[in-house]
């Protein structure tokens, strides 16, 4: 059985220098969208971050805390320290 993490580890790889080499070119030409590609793609991964942790906040399942049994509440209440204990 290969080890498929190393062959998309190298493929990651792979396509970062793809874009790294494009990007460089494209700044050597001093092409606007060389800079302006990244901005939009980077400002665009931020938004759709937020939006992601709203969307969590938002539609997250909790449950209330139990109510306490009045008989478990009034026993708490009506113990007297102990004067011996620290």
């Amino acid at each position: 059985m290969a080890d498929t993490s190393r062959v998309w580890g190298a493929l990651l790889c792979l396509a970062i220098i793809i874009v790294a080499i494009l990007f460089l070119w494209g700044v050597s030409l001093q092409s606007y969208w060389a800079l302006a590609i990244p901005v939009i793609l980077g400002f665009l991964g931020i938004l759709a971050f937020g939006f992601w942790v709203g969307w969590t906040i938002l539609t997250i399942k909790t449950t209330p805390p139990a109510a306490e049994s009045p008989t478990e509440s009034s026993a708490v209440k009506n113990e007297k320290p102990n004067p011996g204990s620290k």
